[in-house]
């Protein structure tokens, strides 16, 4: 009887060592590895929310700057007329350039270009005059309503040596289509 006893106590032993062995193998470690690639996701989409939260964060100040742009970009439109109407900027300038008692005065608009919906056309400028009233014309240049590159500017003693200056300039002026 206590062979048959102990010989229940084995199979017993065995069945809950193999129950114990299916569980480890086809549940424990299956949702173990499952939990833990499920962790990984989690601290993915949390990494991921993070990132998200802080560019939410910097949404009012990227729409003010677009705000801010768009502003800069109406001024900078209607500084651009529609057309070329480059010979009233022309005749502007040189009444500007004599209003200042500049002389010897030569305005040249060079080859139109065009880049996108901007066109640009070159002026060469030139004239002779004291080194104040060059000036003058500058600043009055810059409340001209539009826009005025200038690239090169060159100014040289004149050959008259009363004290006044040639200037050259290379500037642009742009138009767009309408």
């Amino acid at each position: 009887m206590k062979a048959k006893l102990e010989q229940k106590q084995i199979v017993m032993s065995v069945v809950v060592v193999a129950m114990a062995a299916a569980f480890l193998f086809f549940q424990y470690l299956p949702l173990n590895e499952k939990a833990r690639m499920l962790k990984a996701e989690n601290m993915a989409l949390m990494t991921e929310n993070n990132s998200m939260g802080m560019r939410l964060d910097t949404l009012p100040q990227l729409r003010q700057e677009i705000e801010d742009l768009d502003r800069q970009i109406s001024d900078f439109d209607a500084k651009i007329p529609v057309g070329r109407s480059h010979g009233e900027f022309l005749q502007a300038l040189a009444t500007v350039m004599k209003q200042q008692g500049l002389d010897d005065l030569v305005i040249q608009p060079g080859q139109e270009t065009q880049a996108g919906r901007v066109f640009k056309i070159p002026v060469h400028i030139q004239c002779r005059g004291k080194l104040i009233h060059i000036f003058k014309f500058f600043k009055a240049m810059e409340s001209f309503q539009r826009v005025i590159q200038m690239e090169e500017v060159s100014m040289i003693g004149s050959d008259k040596f009363d004290g006044s200056l040639v200037m050259q300039a290379e500037t642009n002026i742009f138009y767009r289509n309408k």
